[in-house]
């Protein structure tokens, strides 16, 4: 039996950090793909091949590997179902250093590529719920917003307190710049809870802000106001200062984005400190240079499923 399953990059547009906190967030996958490719076996061998390592473990023992954690989380939740070994490959039109959401990426298509195996034919909701319940267990927090865009597909408003997701036709071209680092969004919140221990109001009046400013963004797109829009991406760039997540690289890149006549607005992507800086517009080449960037453009289609 062979199968492919595949799910689209995803980018956060606004409500970083406030969504942990139970604000709406938007998001959108774009036209970046991860795809894996699976055989049945006729042992009970799990081979994997992936460009992040590969692994040979079997179906009891689902042996952990430092760098496939989302694969072999999945893999342990249908282990009971597995009736027999896979070969695993998995490959990807974009790198897992640019901040295009790779890891909701693989576990949307691992959620979707078992759930074709074991015939269980679950829902986008359910696949969601149980890919939220994974990444709660492997990092102790998070909202699950990356991995609705990459099942969904598309630009969606994701509410956290009910699980639910709008999603809107709309394009436009994307402009991502990589800073150079990261810092793991555990170690930002970890700041951000230090930094404002003793004035815990004044943060949560700051993070409705923050809803308040996605969910006018929403409004905007749904009415088709692309102007108020990008007004409102830069108002939350300086949300995410006020926050503490940005930094003297992130603020340069944004500013120098602003500088570009193509580029319509910018703003830190995912938890800053590090990153991305995401340009609403086509940059031109010259305008950052001697950074890592990456054009791209949102896609409506989310998770697809393909028998061989």
């Amino acid at each position: 039996m062979k199968w492919s399953s595949s799910a689209p990059a995803n980018l956060m547009l606004m409500g970083e950090h406030s969504v942990v906190y139970g604000h709406k967030a938007i998001a959108c996958s774009l036209n970046h793909r991860l795809s894996i490719h699976w055989t049945t076996r006729d042992d009970n061998g799990i081979h994997i091949v992936s460009n992040l390592g590969d692994h040979i473990t079997d179906t009891q023992t689902l042996a952990e590997h430092p760098s496939l954690k989302w694969v072999m989380a999945c893999l342990r939740h249908y282990q009971a179902k597995l009736n027999s070994g896979l070969n695993i490959e998995i490959e990807s039109d974009f790198s897992s250093t640019v901040g295009l959401g790779s890891s909701a990426a693989v576990l949307a298509a691992m959620l979707g590529g078992l759930d074709y195996l074991t015939q269980e034919k679950a829902s986008l909701e359910s696949l969601f719920d149980t890919g939220l319940h994974i990444i709660q267990h492997i990092q102790g927090r998070g909202s699950g917003t990356d991995l609705a865009a990459s099942l969904h597909g598309g630009i969606i408003l994701f509410d956290p307190q009910n699980q639910t997701v709008q999603k809107l036709a709309c394009d436009f071209p994307i402009s991502l710049v990589y800073c150079g680092y990261k810092t793991p969004t555990a170690k930002v919140l970890e700041k951000v809870a230090t930094d404002w221990q003793d004035q815990p109001a004044l943060l949560n009046h700051l993070y409705q802000i923050m809803g308040q400013t996605t969910e006018a963004a929403y409004q905007s797109l749904a009415n088709n106001y692309i102007e108020s829009f990008y007004k409102l991406v830069n108002t939350y760039q300086g949300l995410m200062d006020a926050l503490g997540v940005n930094d003297a690289t992130l603020s340069h890149l944004v500013y120098q984005l602003r500088q570009d006549c193509e580029i319509q607005a910018s703003k830190i992507s995912g938890s800053g400190l590090g990153d991305c800086v995401i340009g609403f517009g086509i940059m031109q080449p010259e305008t950052l240079a001697n950074y890592e960037s990456i054009l791209t453009h949102l896609s409506t289609e989310g998770l697809s499923i393909t028998p061989h």
